[in-house]
């Protein structure tokens, strides 16, 4: 009897071991959104480097549970050729559809509301003319006039041509 229960406890102990091997493999191949394009900024920062170089403004708006958003992130920002175009024409901002922390934009206060999946903030909501989508890329002018908003994944070269022709 005691050797059956051993060799029950060794079979469970090994069972686990493999499937957290399995597991840590999985992640491994999934990047977090912050470890894409390095020029990513906050909403204000972007503004502020807009109103120095007067380029115009990207606000990529994702949420942390979209898979898109982190294929567009690992395929179409880290694309070497693509992410010189962008810093070579834009100043760059990612935003979280649902983050809680309040945004000063354009003069008018934006805040997190509750509802929908897990909430959403009131200028994502603003940004993408009430109508959610992601990944989302809000395109601005250096006056912050919305130029296009662009729905959905995009390979460096759909992106770029959309872009070169705003």
């Amino acid at each position: 009897m005691r050797l059956s229960q051993l060799s029950i406890f060794v079979f469970v102990l090994l069972l686990g071991l493999s499937l957290q091997s399995c597991i840590d493999k999985a992640n491994a191949n999934i990047s977090p959104v912050n470890k894409t394009y390095k020029a990513w900024s906050s909403i204000e920062n972007a503004i502020s480097a807009s109103e120095n170089n007067n380029k115009k403004i990207i606000i990529d708006v994702y949420t942390d549970w979209c898979k898109w958003c982190k294929v567009m992130d690992e395929k179409t920002f880290q694309d070497p050729s693509f992410s010189k175009y962008i810093d070579d024409n834009f100043n760059t901002a990612k935003f979280n559809a649902e983050s809680k922390e309040p945004v000063m934009f354009n003069g008018k206060q934006y805040n997190w509301q509750d509802g929908r999946r897990n909430g959403m903030h009131q200028l994502a909501m603003d940004l993408m003319d009430n109508r959610p989508s992601y990944p989302s890329l809000i395109i601005l002018d250096a006056d912050l006039n919305k130029l296009q908003v662009v729905r959905g994944y995009k390979s460096p070269e759909q992106l770029k041509s959309i872009l070169e022709n705003i």
